[in-house]
């Protein structure tokens, strides 16, 4: 029989990395990185549960830092076998990993810079990045493929460009890990491929205690409507990857609504965003169809590109009504955090979080009602209006997540991972109910048969 053990993303959201023992070998589905508070994060110090180098292979549902994140590391220390991944993950991962090393490096030289007492080397630098890279072997959409003799092919995840859920016969055993899974009737991206047959599911539970609530083109609608009439800029910390593209298609929906609205300049302050951009014109087949021109990208109108951090700066002369995203998602490095510095005591400011904060990010302070937060050495009392805009969430939330599972034939026996401890219980006992499957809460360091 094989054997899962739940390396990361049990008990936590981030650091996803089952490791499946089989006959033919070892290999881990998904190797990212723990992000949040200092404690999580710290777990990416923790050994691996086997040498890199005793490793066969890895096999990647997407694109996230918390999927793809500790790639690098596993490489540095000696891990050389295949990395599987459909091929706009391949894309995706070369621009995100390449971002997250350039990023370790600048914090290690500014620490220095800065005479830190204690400076954290770089995780991992561009060298293990092009050495990690080297490794990957792209496989589409249902195309079978073998790793240590499992059988496996990739199917539509529907959470961004290229995502997948794996499914898996393992030993006779048909295995489902989910990855992330995306949500129904997106605006860019295809629905969720429905399971079939399945003996085990390895399940996400990121909103598996509740549901999103909105239509997300209406709800930004009057968020936009409100920030105007308070007249001052519009913030929208935003994720590169597949979410500061669907603001842009939303945006341009509201504009074709609302004339005012469309006067409002759009403002994209990400390099790494505008590499991902690019990534939807070259991979056709892996979103929906919409209207997208260089005068008019994802549709949206009056969008100026900010690449240069010369670019970047000139952001900081706009006071009035203008629409602003910026990486990171969660506030927690990149430009972005230049602009909530500069807008947070600014009492005609709107600051637009959509989509999932985690634990101690900046962006879960703001929206727990974080009365002032601390920036750049600086006590900032938050002034500006802060809004929470889930209907973004490229996760699917409790009813997409039940309605995924319940399109698998008979009673397979799921495993809730990648959640807060509320939010898998909650899920658990939801999936209980309504669909009699029998669950187990994923356990870190914890090992089951499959």
């Amino acid at each position: 029989m094989a054997e899962l053990t739940f390396v990361g993303a049990a008990g936590t959201v981030t650091g996803s990395k089952h490791l499946v023992s089989a006959r033919g070998g070892r290999f881990y589905v998904d190797c990212g990185m723990f992000q949040g508070t200092r404690d999580i994060e710290a777990l990416n110090a923790v050994a691996m549960p086997i040498p890199p180098n005793e490793t066969d292979a890895i096999v990647i549902t997407h694109g996230h830092l918390d999927h793809i994140g500790y790639l690098p590391k596993i490489v540095k220390d000696g891990f050389r076998g295949p990395i599987y991944c459909t091929p706009p993950t391949a894309a995706v991962m070369e621009i995100v990993l390449e971002d997250a090393a350039s990023i370790q490096t600048h914090l290690h030289q500014r620490g220095f810079h800065h005479e830190r007492a204690h400076v954290v080397p770089p995780f991992y630098l561009a060298k293990d990045v092009a050495d990690a890279l080297a490794l990957v072997k792209a496989v589409p959409l249902d195309t079978p493929f073998s790793v240590c003799g499992v059988s496996m092919h990739f199917r539509e995840a529907g959470h961004i460009l290229g995502s997948a859920f794996i499914d898996a016969t393992i030993d006779g055993t048909r295995t489902i890990f989910s990855g992330d899974l995306g949500r129904y009737h997106r605006l860019l991206l295809h629905d969720p491929a429905p399971i079939g047959h399945a003996d085990v599911i390895v399940s996400e539970t990121t909103y598996g205690d509740r549901d999103h609530t909105g239509n997300e083109i209406d709800s930004l609608e009057r968020v936009l409507l409100a920030a105007l009439d308070r007249g001052g800029p519009v913030i929208i910390p935003a994720f590169a990857v597949e979410r500061t593209q669907e603001l842009l298609y939303a945006i341009g929906q509201v504009q074709a609504r609302q004339p005012k609205i469309a006067q409002l300049g759009v403002h994209v302050d990400s390099p790494m965003a505008i590499k991902v951009d690019a990534l939807f014109a070259r991979f056709p087949d892996a979103h929906k169809t919409f209207p997208n021109t260089p005068k008019r990208p994802f549709g949206a109108r009056n969008v100026r590109l900010h690449v240069t951090t010369d670019e970047s700066k000139e952001l900081n002369a706009i006071t009035g009504p203008a629409i602003i995203i910026a990486s990171s998602g969660m506030a927690t490095g990149g430009r972005v955090i230049h602009h909530l510095h500069r807008c947070l005591t600014d009492p005609r400011a709107t600051i637009i979080f959509a989509g999932w904060q985690g634990p101690g990010t900046l962006g879960r302070l703001l929206l727990n009602g974080a009365e002032r937060v601390r920036m750049y050495g600086d006590q900032l009392k938050v002034e500006a209006t802060i809004v929470s805009l889930e209907g973004f969430s490229a996760h699917a939330d409790r009813t997409d997540l039940l309605h995924w599972l319940g399109t698998s034939d008979g009673k397979p026996h799921v495993y809730a991972v990648h959640g807060d401890p509320p939010s898998a219980k909650a899920f658990a006992e939801a999936i209980e109910q309504r669909l009699s499957f029998p669950v187990t809460l994923g356990v870190r360091g914890a090992t089951v048969t499959i």
